[in-house]
């Protein structure tokens, strides 16, 4: 996938999508719109899209030049931030992986605040 700017990628997005991100000088893009809620599997950023609620994260990833997921592939966050929809922060991950990574996280964020 090609690298693209904020600015180039902004254009590349319908207007209700792209006026609802911001760029963060950690280099995350984030979504300021709605969200999947609270709890288990919540904090992504959810927008409609020719009639169907959709996955802010994986809408940016397509209409900026990313690959069609496989099947049970996901979206991994790789700067652990679900409102972020920077591609460059997005890497395709089959389901399984995705999980044990997550676990791995948590349990070192969780390692960490114990110190």
């Amino acid at each position: 996938m090609i690298a693209l700017t904020f600015q180039q990628a902004m254009a590349r997005l319908p207007a209700h999508v792209s006026s609802r991100i911001i760029e963060v000088p950690s280099g995350c893009w984030l979504w300021t719109g709605a969200d999947s809620g609270e709890g288990r599997g919540g904090g992504y950023g959810r927008v409609s899209f020719r009639g169907r609620t959709t996955a802010t994260h994986i809408l940016v990833w397509r209409l900026t030049g990313g690959r069609l997921l496989r099947p049970r592939e996901q979206l991994d966050h790789t700067c652990v931030q679900r409102r972020c929809c920077n591609p460059a922060h997005l890497q395709p991950r089959y389901q399984p992986a995705n999980v044990r990574l997550a676990n791995r996280r948590r349990a070192l964020k969780h390692h960490e605040a114990s110190l």
